[in-house]
């Protein structure tokens, strides 16, 4: 059971510090050094519509990481967390080899960001490994 909180107090901060990575003024300043050559279209009203999708994102994934850290006071019964984290982070990797192949994110973005989906993967499997160990000590 220690190793599901301990994941799910990892992932619920992590996930948070994603909707601050992701706020506007920000993701703003970053985007340019994501997509390096790609006209953005800064100070035009499509960059503010971009923005505010990004933000969305950080939003859902603040909201994830709340009933993660909240889920983590009593982890056996928030092990369900374990799919969704999984699934969303696995979106976020097809996102990113696909960002990196068709639409110009540069390669180290893509290559950090994948490393991170990895690790999330990692500790995914080893709470599930865990949570499972206990279920068949009962």
């Amino acid at each position: 059971m220690k190793t599901l909180r301990t994941f799910l107090i990892a992932v619920g901060l992590w996930y948070l510090c994603n909707l601050v990575l992701l706020w506007p003024p920000v993701y703003a300043g970053a985007l340019p050094l994501i997509y390096p050559g790609i006209g953005l279209g800064q100070g035009a009203p499509v960059f503010g519509l971009l923005l505010d999708a990004w933000l969305i994102v950080g939003i859902q994934l603040a909201a994830i990481g709340l009933v993660a850290l909240w889920g983590a006071r009593n982890p056996l019964r928030y092990r369900a967390l374990i799919p969704v984290i999984v699934l969303t982070e696995a979106v976020g990797a097809v996102w990113d080899i696909y960002s990196v192949g068709w639409h110009g994110e540069a390669l180290w973005v893509g290559l950090t960001t994948l490393a991170g989906h990895f690790a999330i993967f990692g500790g995914a499997w080893l709470a599930s490994r865990a949570v499972n160990r206990e279920a068949l000590a009962a």
